[in-house]
């Protein structure tokens, strides 16, 4: 009976400290995924104010989408609220998002399909780590309808 209750106490040991050590695993990508979050500007138009306030915004402000459209030749797209939207997609399908951005996206067209994966796992780790927070974006618009919130004209980019 004691050398049962050693095991298990073994056991439990052994699986808290591998638990611990998937903690110490995760922070490098978090970290990570904080850094590729500023150097490739997801704030500008992910963060609502971050243009004008920039850094002083705190980091659990961030990402929370905004209602300023981009009006294209392809309709309107908004930037989205990518703590909302990690917090209810896997990590798999935020990769197959980020892959097949829509082509009226301009984020879409110019820099995630062509992020690495380990990257943008990263990213997906960072924005789940800050945890959802605030409204969903507006929906897009099709072409040819002009926006009700404020907006830029955007150029085609294909």
């Amino acid at each position: 009976m004691h050398r049962k209750r050693i095991a298990s106490v073994v056991l439990l040991l052994a699986v808290i400290a591998g638990c611990a050590g998937l903690e110490h695993l995760q922070t490098p990508d978090i970290e990570r995924g904080r850094s590729l979050v500023k150097s490739m500007g997801c704030n500008d138009c992910h963060t609502p104010g971050y243009q004008e306030r920039g850094p002083e915004i705190p980091e659990q402000d961030w990402l929370t989408g905004g209602t300023l459209g981009f009006f294209g030749p392809e309709g309107t797209s908004y930037p989205v609220n990518l703590r909302l939207l990690c917090d209810r997609i896997s990590e798999d399908d935020w990769l197959v998002l980020a892959r097949q951005m829509r082509k009226d996206a301009p984020m879409g067209a110019i820099l995630l399909p062509r992020t690495p994966e380990a990257d943008l796992r990263a990213i997906y780790h960072f924005v789940k780590h800050l945890g959802p927070k605030g409204d969903p974006a507006p929906a897009s618009l099709p072409a040819g309808v002009t926006p009700p919130t404020p907006y830029i004209e955007f150029p085609y980019l294909h």
